[in-house]
């Protein structure tokens, strides 16, 4: 409709919707259009490939044709020739036969100079150029007809002799090109393009399909990587070969990419294979100068040569077909599995000559950098599997991973298990060469020997610089922990094999700070793989690993000191004198066990490695390694293995000496009851010591004063001394200051409790046989066993034990003060007390170690006068306090040091005047007459001991030399 006419006949609002229902017709219409166009574009596309198709075959058959009219035409005038006689007709038919004469000549230089060419293409790596050149010398030969009987052959053969073997010469190439072509494939550093040249001539000269020649790819793949798995090649490390493996994989699937793989959702077809194969077998490609064109470079010869000489280009039977993705991506996938599997068994056997796990980093590192660095190739690896294999895919999880980690694990077993073996063999030797080893038999020689090591030159003026590494805290360190030099050495070696195999995997396990350029690479590239995702893997192995090998250390502990029992138990020692051998075995097996737990740190760190959370906290629990806990809720979780085994060691420990203690005790107390029972004189004389004679004043019945002399024992008697100071000797002699105090304990517990037993079993026979004692053998035993009783004060807490020991002295002590008249008893009840007090106190300290550290023995004389001040025994040796602050220096600072002052004043008893009492027996165990209560507590030898608690030599307790 005219516009005019609209603006005539409607309003203008009417002309608007008008416009406004056009314009939306007009962007339906293009809507319908661009659809049309979209659903139809393929159908468009075929149509037209099909129409250039039939277009190409149109020319064909037209240019068939009009060669086919040529051919007959030449034909007819060959048949006409023959009738027709004259001079221009022999010139014509002369002319030809000139010319193809020239054709056949120029067709021979050809081929005989094609072998040199093709060698020349060889020696270059140009399979393509060779197998073109040699398809052509094919072709010439059928050309000539050399390769036939027919009479043409004969006569060109005796026109040109030359070509008598020429053919001969010919026909090896082919299979030095296929040789050469398929040396390629086995190669993986050569280029795509290469490669792909190296396909296509094995794909023309066997007239091959894609399918075959990627069968052959795969193939050659396979076998190169085999040929990476060989243990012989003598210039090849380890390290190279595996790279060489990952390497020949990584390469294998990205020329698969690139060679063989083809977009079929795209509809594009084409890969570098069907590229090259369509630019050589092209005839189009020679009018515009293809790449792949043989240039025959013959001169003046060149123009005599037959068209279909110079146009040639090689063909195949039947056309290339691409191969199907599907296809391909279910071959690569079965290449993959064969090629794991000969990886799994080439490569655990290269590993298997690997023996530290530094190496084994070295090569894994090696492995991730050249997959790093073919990261940023042209097409991502990760795409590259998504097409290839349709899934992802890892070189390094697939193929190596599991073999590292599996022998990553066999090391660290063998490691241990070496480590175990050897310990156990220096524990072996150990015990059968105790005999020469004087330190281990006497501990006390070793701990009170001074040596230039006891102290560490750092340490021993800055207590904050002392090594956290106990074996590196000097002697002085283990003279208190009493850790003899052979269980110092033994532990040494242990603790060093396990901190060489921990930082040996540590170098697998750590993760190494990356420079600045190095972090922003990775930013850009991601990691083929995490280097440290075995980690936990490995921590865990390594700590049951470490658990298993220290039980089984356990054990063979266990087995010898049950060996040991067995020995004492049974008596097979080999006499009297391979007891105490036998016993010092078992003694240096329970040292050995605290030493474990005490200076292998490193075993700790293996035990605990797979709890431990970070280095932070445990720093923080390295500086409490010593520090004993008393329950299972105060351990922390990332010791709790550690904790087991330190309960492990300790039982075998506590096993270990109570195996000495059982021995001593029962060793003593049979000498002790021999002793007591024998009654000869001459033991009577033995037993009794000297006896003190006490002046005391009676008052008669009329007040006149009678001076009478009584005797009464100032000290134990000889056998009783004897067997404290033995068991004291024993005790120094294998560390006491450094022993459990549950085993002192009980040890003190079970010789008390038998020599109390002794006098009660031996009272009970005098009855049954109606033997008496008299006044003064009873006064001695009664001092004896009240001695006996006072100074033996270590015992254990146990308050039912303690009761019923306490009840059985009671019933000695009163049934030996029964042989004493009642009122010479109550004469000699604090003369005797105050010597029993007397000689207690000198025994505290020879005798201490048998006394209760908590509750030492003290003086009950009162001070001389009030304002007296008791002097530290300990003489002050500088004005400051420089060093060993932890010693009790004296309070009185003058320009002389002072007489040292016996630490318990020689007081002078007081004549008691005599006391009725009834004949009951006194208590000995009460306020008046007891030993661990009193009005004044001077200041003691022990004492001064006590105040050493918190320093270094805290073990030492109150036990002397």
């Amino acid at each position: 409709m005219d516009a005019e006419e609209l603006f005539v006949r409607y309003t203008v609002d009417e002309i608007r919707k008008i416009e406004k229902s056009t314009r939306a017709d007009i962007e339906k219409k293009k809507e319908d259009l661009r659809q049309m166009v979209g659903e139809r574009y393929r159908d468009l596309i075929e149509a037209a490939d099909t129409i250039s198709e039939m277009k190409n075959c149109s020319v064909m058959i037209s240019q068939s044709v009009q060669d086919l009219q040529k051919h007959c035409v030449n034909l007819q005038k060959t048949m006409m020739t023959r009738g027709v006689a004259g001079v221009s007709q022999e010139n014509h038919q002369g002319m030809e036969s000139k010319k193809k004469f020239y054709s056949i000549s120029s067709e021979i230089k050809l081929l005989v100079g094609i072998p040199d060419r093709i060698w020349s293409a060889l020696e270059g790596s140009s399979h393509l150029e060779a197998t073109q050149l040699y398809q052509l010398a094919c072709h010439v030969t059928k050309s000539l007809q050399l390769d036939s009987s027919s009479p043409q052959s004969a006569q060109i053969l005796k026109w040109f002799p030359v070509l008598t073997r020429q053919w001969a010469t010919l026909s090896h190439f082919k299979h030095n090109i296929l040789q050469s072509s398929r040396d390629i494939l086995r190669d993986s550093s050569v280029s795509d393009k290469k490669t792909a040249e190296a396909l296509c001539s094995i794909l023309l000269l066997e007239d091959s399909s894609p399918r075959q020649v990627f069968a052959e790819f795969l193939l050659a793949r396979k076998t190169a990587i085999q040929s990476c798995l060989t243990l012989d090649l003598p210039t090849a490390s380890i390290k190279q070969q595996v790279h060489s493996v990952a390497s020949v994989a990584e390469r294998t699937l990205r020329q698969i990419h690139s060679i063989f793989y083809s977009h079929e959702d795209s509809g594009d077809s084409s890969s570098l294979l069907f590229d090259i194969l369509s630019a050589v077998c092209d005839t189009t490609s020679q009018v515009s100068g293809g790449s792949y064109h043989i240039k025959l470079e013959l001169g003046n010869f060149g123009r005599y040569l037959p068209g279909h000489i110079r146009d040639f280009r090689p063909s195949l039977a039947s056309p290339a077909a691409a191969i199907a993705t599907s296809y391909l991506q279910q071959s690569v996938n079965q290449w993959v599995e064969t090629c794991s599997g000969d990886v799994q068994r080439g490569v655990g056997k290269f590993l298997d000559h690997i023996t530290t796990i530094r190496a084994l980093t070295s090569i894994r590192d090696d492995v991730y950098e050249l997959l790093m660095e073919t990261e940023g190739d042209r097409a991502s690896w990760k795409s590259v599997c998504e097409k290839v294999l349709k899934r992802r895919f890892s070189i390094w999880s697939e193929f190596l991973r599991s073999l590292f980690v599996t022998r990553i694990q066999a090391i660290i077993q063998d490691s241990l298990d070496k480590t175990t073996t050897e310990t156990q063999s220096l524990v072996s030797e150990a015990m059968s060469g105790i005999q020469h080893s004087p330190e281990e038999r006497s501990i006390c020689d070793y701990v009170w020997q001074e040596s230039g090591l006891d102290l560490p030159s750092e340490a021993a003026w800055d207590r904050g610089s002392i090594s956290k590494n106990p074996l590196e805290s000097g002697g002085l360190f283990m003279k208190t922990k009493a850790f003899t030099p052979k269980s110092q050495s033994i532990c040494a070696s242990l603790d060093e094999r396990v901190a060489t195999l921990l930082e040996d995997l540590s170098h697998y396990t750590n993760e190494v700070p990356s420079s600045g350029q190095e972090r922003a690479a990775d930013v850009l590239r991601s990691p083929p793989f995490d280097r440290y995702a075995d980690n936990t893997t490995l921590f865990g192995f390594m700590q049951i690993t470490s658990v298993l090998s220290a039980t089984k250390l356990c054990d063979f502990i266990k087995a010898q000191l049950l060996s040991c029992k067995a020995q004492l138990e049974s008596g097979t020692t080999d006499g009297e004198n391979q007891r105490p051998v036998t016993i010092d075995r078992a003694l240096l097996l329970g040292r050995l066990c605290g030493s474990i737990v005490d200076l292998c740190v490193s075993l700790k760190r293996a035990v605990s490695i797979a709890d431990a959370k970070e280095s932070k906290a445990e720093s923080t629990r390295s500086r409490s390694r010593f520090k004993q806990r008393s329950s299972t809720s105060e351990v922390l979780p990332e010791e709790k293995e550690w904790y087991s085994m330190t309960e492990m060691f300790n039982s075998q420990r506590a096993e270990a000496y109570r195996i000495w203690s059982g021995t001593t005790s029962s060793l003593l107390l049979a000498e002790f009851a021999a002793k007591l029972e024998d009654v000869t004189p001459s033991s009577a004389l033995k037993m009794i010591t000297k006896w003190d004679k006490i002046e005391i004043q009676e008052e008669t019945d009329d007040g006149k004063k009678v001076t009478s002399t009584i005797l009464l024992p100032v000290q134990s008697s000889w056998y009783v001394q004897c067997l404290l100071y033995g068991l004291c000797e024993e005790i120094s002699r294998v560390g006491g200051h450094a022993l459990p105090r549950s085993t002192v304990s009980t040890l003190i517990e079970t010789v008390s409790t038998g020599l109390v037993s002794s006098y009660a079993d031996h009272l009970k026979t005098m009855k049954h046989s109606a033997q008496t004692l008299n006044q003064s053998q009873a006064l001695q035993w009664l001092f004896d066993v009240r001695f006996l009783s006072t100074i033996m004060s270590g015992r254990g807490e146990t308050k039912k034990v303690n009761a019923a020991y306490q009840k059985q002295v009671k019933a000695i002590v009163d049934a030996l003060e029964g042989f004493i008249d009642p009122f010479d008893l109550d004469v000699f009840h604090p003369h005797l007390q105050q010597k029993l007090n007397s000689h207690c106190q000198r025994c505290s300290l020879l005798k201490g170690a048998l006394t209760n550290p908590n509750k030492h023995m003290y003086s009950t004389h009162r001070a001389a006068s009030a304002t007296y001040q008791e002097q530290h025994n300990v003489l002050p040796v500088a004005s400051s306090q420089l060093r060993f602050n932890l010693l009790p220096l004296s309070t009185i600072q003058g320009p002389a040091i002072p007489a040292v002052q016996p630490a318990i004043p020689q007081v002078k008893p007081q004549p008691h005047k005599p006391k009725m009492r009834s004949p009951s027996t006194p208590n000995l165990f009460g306020t008046s007459g007891g030993f661990h209560k009193s009005q004044t507590v001077p200041a003691s030898l022990t004492s001064k001991f006590e105040s050493l608690k918190t320093g270094w030599l805290s073990n030492l307790g109150v036990q002397p030399k």
